[in-house]
């Protein structure tokens, strides 16, 4: 290669710079003098790029932080995501990744006030109170709720139930589980496909000829009791429910004076 009169200077200068050497061929193949960058120059290209690439790895941790986030607020909403049902006649709730929320004792008002409350209650086994005054009557009232199957005293519903359960308080437990809808369904004891079945049993309900009217709930075919709670008060009282044909009521499919089944399904 043909050195120029100045070569010996490019080279003595670079000794204190950085060369970097570009060599372009002309169309009448003139050769090109080489050019030389400043070290300062290189050094400080250097270190843009490398605050360059510190900016990218800090967003990048921000954008992993920002992730992380979004993903625990994701896990706490799934937590909070289900369903909530009574199971009447337990204390505990199935074995079906279903939670107890807490226990307690099933309570409705008494059959001879045709006033307050229709609705069954699971009251809790843990009471707290606020402001009371026992001197003073509140006219709202609630009472316990026993078994009486009283047409079915013989061996107290055994046969239906598993034990006797006549004149015993009823229990209840409140339930939780991850599916997101949950349903009574009377006249059956199994759920429709795709559904998750958390208890059957039978339909019962107050006596038909008290003052007070009550709900129809679903009571776990295998009861439980309260503890010592067998007096025969007879405040609340539950019977099983039958239907009554040759009315309303569509027969077939139902039958009349059977005992009507029901299922709570999740899904």
């Amino acid at each position: 290669m043909k050195m120029f009169p100045n070569a010996l200077h490019v080279k003595l200068c670079c000794v204190f710079f950085v060369c970097y050497s570009s060599l372009q061929t002309k169309a009448d193949s003139t050769d090109q003098e080489p050019q030389c960058t400043s070290k300062f120059d290189y050094d400080y290209k250097i270190i843009q790029e490398l605050i360059l690439l510190r900016q990218d790895l800090t967003a990048a941790k921000e954008e992993i932080r920002r992730q992380q986030v979004e993903i625990q607020a994701l896990k706490e909403a799934e937590k909070s995501i289900g369903s909530t049902y009574i199971r009447w006649g337990r204390k505990v709730c199935p074995e079906n990744g279903t939670n107890l929320i807490y226990s307690g004792f099933m309570g409705g008002s008494d059959k001879e006030q045709p006033g307050t409350g229709s609705n069954y209650l699971c009251l809790t086994a843990e009471p707290l109170w606020d402001h009371f005054k026992d001197t003073a009557e509140s006219l709202g009232k609630i009472t316990g709720v026993e078994y009486q199957f009283w047409n079915h005293r013989s061996n107290g519903a055994a046969d239906f139930f598993g034990d006797n359960m006549f004149n015993h308080n009823a229990v209840c437990a409140v339930c939780q589980t991850k599916r997101s809808t949950s349903l009574m369904i009377p006249g059956r004891n199994r759920c429709y496909d795709g559904w998750t079945m958390e208890y059957s049993g039978y339909l019962v309900s107050g006596y038909y000829g008290d003052k007070s009217a009550t709900e129809y709930v679903c009571l776990d075919r295998r009861p439980e009791k309260v503890v010592n709670g067998d007096a025969d008060d007879e405040d609340n009282r539950l019977y099983l429910v039958e239907g009554i044909c040759g009315k309303s009521l569509a027969c077939p499919p139902y039958v009349g004076g059977r005992e009507i089944t029901c299922v709570v399904c999740t899904l």
